[in-house]
């Protein structure tokens, strides 16, 4: 991969094109300027940051889970640090007591709005809430954790209104159910376009000019593949497993139906009276038939099972191959981003993306949560590996930008909805 330049006009008459006189053709073609390609480089240990995480955990259950908060600021530290760009490692400056104080402060804003959502009537006001405060959490976090990130003793930030990005993100979220999430694409660029012209690196402006035209095919595609296997193909796997147990309920009722009206022919052949079934085994129709209706049951119950656990694998194939959505989203973002001269590239494939996803969820389901450090290990590599960046970074010259002073609320947010950002 590399990113191609011109070399710029001189503004000298007699080095301009126009100006010069006619050459022959090899003497005058321009040859491209390839522009140095640079990768970030993870460096951090499985072992070490597992460590960290242990013992993270054993001062967390001594202190009640207070010290959680130190111990997330040595995970995002560590991590941080070995990341390398150019030689020079990046820094992370937040401290535990800004998270805790950001964690008390979401409490106020959280609590009431979950204790509302119980409350029928109320909880149809909450629920929008809800839905605002987890974009604003995920804007607030970004500014805290950009805040908080240096790179050459640079910092980098996020301007912009909190206000602002919430009316976007519920704007956006309603024409996406209008259109039946045929506008998601551009809805997702917009948001992202909000984000990233608001970003700097010192007192220079990130710059994102991209549109949403090129992920407009891959999303029609994904959607439509993840409704066909939702609908067709968990309608048919349901049809063979109806079929199978409607046969079975069939012997069921037939055998009630026996057991309460056909007499028996065991003693006929030594010439003693026949009697039902019922008055042989000495239980009453009624007591037959409420033991055959329990059977019954557990039939429908056992069909529930498998229909339902069909129905999660067809959902979750289907929210696999939106993967593909989400790694053109990725490039999209990407491709499109600047600052200062420098831009970016990023070579994210849905199948890189359903490995590293896949493999993670794996890991915290058979550790129980205790390698959740080995998915953000694994999780950053797969990025910082997969992120080129083309330009002069020795010409990126920056002066220390303002500090906004964001504090921890945001983080504190996005955890507790469940997007916790990483780094």
């Amino acid at each position: 991969m590399s990113f191609i330049g011109k070399p710029p006009e001189t503004g000298d008459p007699a080095t301009n094109a126009e100006s010069r006189p006619k050459i022959s053709a090899p003497a005058e073609k321009r040859i491209p300027v390839k522009t140095p390609a640079t990768r970030m480089t993870y460096r951090g240990r499985i072992g070490e940051l597992m460590g960290i995480h242990i013992i993270n955990l054993l001062l967390s259950i001594i202190t009640l889970g207070i010290y959680s908060f130190w111990g997330k600021t040595r995970i995002r530290r560590y991590m941080t640090s070995h990341i390398v760009l150019s030689k020079d490692r990046f820094e992370y400056t937040g401290t535990g007591k800004e998270l805790l104080l950001g964690w008390l402060k979401a409490l106020l804003i959280f609590l009431p709005v979950i204790f509302a959502l119980q409350i029928p009537g109320l909880n149809l006001i909450a629920l929008p809430i809800f839905f605002g405060i987890i974009s604003v959490a995920v804007y607030l976090a970004m500014r805290y954790r950009l805040s908080r990130t240096r790179w050459r003793g640079i910092r980098f930030s996020l301007a912009g209104s909190a206000k602002s990005y919430l009316w976007l993100a519920i704007k956006r979220t309603l024409i996406n159910v209008f259109t039946l999430g045929f506008k998601i694409p551009k809805s997702d660029i917009m948001k992202w376009s909000y984000i990233a012209n608001n970003m700097r690196y010192g007192d220079i402006n990130f710059k994102f000019d991209g549109t949403h035209k090129g992920l407009l095919k891959t999303h029609i595609i994904t959607i439509l593949i993840g409704i066909a296997l939702i609908v067709v193909g968990n309608s048919i796997a349901m049809s063979v497993i109806m079929a199978g147990k409607m046969s079975e309920m069939g012997h069921a009722q037939a055998r009630v139906e026996k057991l309460t009206s056909q007499p028996t022919q065991t003693f006929q052949s030594q010439g003693i009276k026949a009697v039902p079934y019922y008055e042989e085994t000495q239980k009453s129709p009624e007591d037959l038939k409420r033991e055959e209706a329990k059977k019954l049951l557990s039939e429908v119950k056992a069909i529930m099972l498998p229909m339902i656990l069909t129905t999660y694998f067809f959902i979750f194939v289907a929210v696999a191959i939106r993967l593909w959505y989400h790694a053109a989203l990725w490039r999209a973002k990407f491709r499109a981003l600047s600052v200062g001269g420098i831009r970016f590239k990023a070579n994210i494939t849905g199948g890189g993306l359903l490995k590293l996803y896949g493999g993670n969820l794996l890991i915290i389901i058979f550790t129980l949560g205790i390698g959740k450090p080995i998915a953000l290990h694994r999780t950053l590599a797969f990025f910082t590996r997969n992120i080129m960046i083309g330009g002069d970074l020795e010409a990126l010259k920056a002066e220390q930008g303002k500090n906004a002073g964001p504090t921890g609320m945001g983080d504190a947010l996005a955890a507790d909805v469940g997007f916790d950002l990483g780094l």
